[in-house]
């Protein structure tokens, strides 16, 4: 029998990983800078007492009625997320493998296929658990359900005066197919044409909707709702290196730094609304503070979650007044807000009740 011995070459073109790039770097906030400081404190000013003018106060007492200080609250946001990485290409493996690895071409490949997706996931999940507004519905939207659900998440956002401009209704993928077939967009050309941009894939009330890949957004979410400046987001460092004369290698020394967080503003969760089917705590419910006890009773149908409260108006996600529910506590005085959210370990945070006591 004749022998063939048939050639094997290595292609120097590489076969790359997909990548997609940011599918949150245009929705992010930098309305504050953390230049100089790993924290900064915010202040949010009282509102005003709204009075009577009368032309016959009581004795001692302004027209405009009695005078009260203006009050504040500072809420504290604390840069947390530093990550690195640190590669070799060692010079007697480069050149017995036909120089195919470059430092620069890695350290780009590097953040574009890992870094980038891992930013995108811990936004959305930062955003998702501080959401002020949401609602759970334990079965999936369909394409005759989810225009109707997108437009009443964002009439929520209305009645909270958020403004209308800057904001994205955030979908995953498989949503994205019943969005697309939805009979009010899909004989729509004007809503489904000349999009595809970072994930755009239509409008929705004249809002951008772009899809997101499942497994960057929170398990069980099925669009969520953001006002650009709802958060602040710093990246406060990318520093991306090749060092060609490191004592600890023959060869280069790629090193990968970066420092970014992300904060929902206290003052703003109502910017951020998230629609679940699953994963996600229920929202707490709650009397209306006048029962013949004068007691307030909170609770939540998710078992074993957590339930933090303020009598201040304050959020209870971030705020210092918040306190732990453990049992019915005495109402505050009329006019009062309460407002309240349950977490559990591996679930997203419920949206915020709120509570006026008459």
């Amino acid at each position: 029998m004749p022998t063939y011995n048939l050639a094997t070459k290595y292609e120097t073109k590489l076969d790359q990983r997909f990548n997609a790039g940011s599918f949150t770097d245009r929705w992010t906030s930098n309305q504050y800078t953390f230049d100089g400081s790993n924290a900064i404190k915010v202040w949010t000013l009282g509102q005003a007492n709204i009075n009577d003018y009368t032309l016959t106060p009581a004795t001692g007492v302004s027209r405009f009625g009695a005078i009260h200080e203006v009050e504040d609250e500072i809420n504290t946001y604390q840069l947390l997320n530093k990550k690195s990485f640190n590669e070799s290409i060692d010079e007697t493996n480069v050149q017995d493998q036909m120089f195919i690895k470059k430092s620069q071409a890695l350290m780009k490949q590097f953040w574009d296929e890992q870094v980038i997706p891992t930013i995108d996931a811990y936004r959305l999940s930062t955003w998702a658990n501080g959401a002020g507004l949401g609602l759970i519905n334990g079965t999936a939207l369909t394409s005759s359900t989810i225009v109707k659900a997108i437009m009443t998440a964002h009439a929520a956002l209305n009645n909270k005066r958020v403004p209308h401009a800057n904001r994205c209704c955030f979908v995953t993928e498989t949503m994205a197919i019943e969005t697309r077939l939805a009979d009010e967009l899909k004989y729509n050309e004007a809503a489904v044409n000349k999009q595809i941009v970072n994930g755009q894939i239509t409008t929705i009330g004249g809002y951008p909707v772009v899809a997101i890949p499942d497994d960057l957004m929170p398990t069980g979410v099925e669009f969520m709702i953001k006002y650009k400046d709802a958060s602040v987001d710093p990246m406060k460092m990318k520093m991306l290196r090749a060092i060609t004369n490191s004592e600890n290698v023959c060869g280069i020394l790629m090193q990968g730094l970066w420092r970014y967080d992300s904060f929902v503003l206290a003052q703003k969760c109502n910017g951020i609304y998230l629609y679940s089917q699953s994963g996600t705590v229920a929202t707490p419910t709650g009397d209306n503070g006048s029962t013949a006890s004068g007691k307030v009773t909170l609770g939540c149908t998710t078992g074993s979650a957590v339930i933090k409260y303020t009598v201040d108006g304050s959020n209870p996600k971030v705020s210092s007044t918040a306190a732990t529910y453990s049992a019915a506590f005495n109402s505050p005085a009329s006019g009062s807000l309460v407002r309240a959210y349950a977490s559990k370990a591996n679930m997203t945070n419920s949206a915020i009740f709120e509570l006026e006591i008459a």
